[in-house]
């Protein structure tokens, strides 16, 4: 929405500066074509803007986007909950909902996890590949370290949140981020996961 309001303050000193450049007679059809381009350029923004503002949580069980905006119906979403004696502190008032710009538009105070969802992408084959895009577009704050070995990609830390850090980690007790894929325990690992066009992805800290 940032970029409709610079265009806005842009028409208007056009406008104004014509007003007073252009004469009377021109002034009407000079300042009606600029606000019509105006008007032409930011209406998806507006639209957009508006869909954010009126969106409601989707209360359907079993929807894979159950609790999600359903601006994102159909499209992939990738949700990151703490674990509830580690909150993040960007995120401990509830659920944050992020759209795909990085506005942060929607918090359900009312969810059983803290943490943030960011979504509205599209076209996305490969888990990792959305959650490293999806992350990013939280400017820092969702931020994931991990490794690689031969058994695949390892999450370590999301948004610094180590889950030892959170649990007691031994030889027989541990705790580690886990993956879910449309509300069901993935089978393999994020850098093996084929998405489909409206996946959400959860990563939860699980112990064992």
């Amino acid at each position: 929405m940032s970029e409709t309001v610079s265009l806005l303050v842009f028409v208007v000193g056009l406008s104004v500066l014509m007003w007073g450049a252009i004469s009377v007679d021109n002034r009407l059809k000079a300042l009606s074509a600029i606000w019509l381009v105006f008007f032409l350029v930011s209406a998806p923004a507006i639209s957009h803007e508006w869909a954010r503002m009126t969106s409601e949580l989707v209360t359907e069980e079993g929807d894979s986007h159950h609790g999600l905006p359903d601006l994102w119906d159909g499209q992939q979403v990738v949700c990151i909950h703490f674990p509830n004696n580690s909150t993040h502190p960007d995120y401990s008032d509830g659920r944050h909902h992020i759209d795909y710009d990085g506005t942060d538009f929607m918090t359900d105070d009312e969810s059983s996890a803290t943490g943030a969802c960011v979504g509205g992408f599209s076209g996305y084959e490969n888990g990792f590949d959305l959650m490293l895009n999806a992350t990013d577009t939280a400017e820092g704050d969702l931020e994931v370290a991990y490794s690689t070995s031969e058994y695949g990609i390892m999450i370590e830390t999301i948004g610094g949140i180590d889950p030892c850090s959170s649990y007691t980690c031994s030889s027989t007790q541990g705790a580690y981020w886990s993956l879910y894929h449309n509300n069901a325990w993935s089978m393999v690992g994020i850098g093996e996961l084929v998405l489909q066009d409206d996946s959400v992805i959860v990563w939860q800290v699980d112990t064992w």
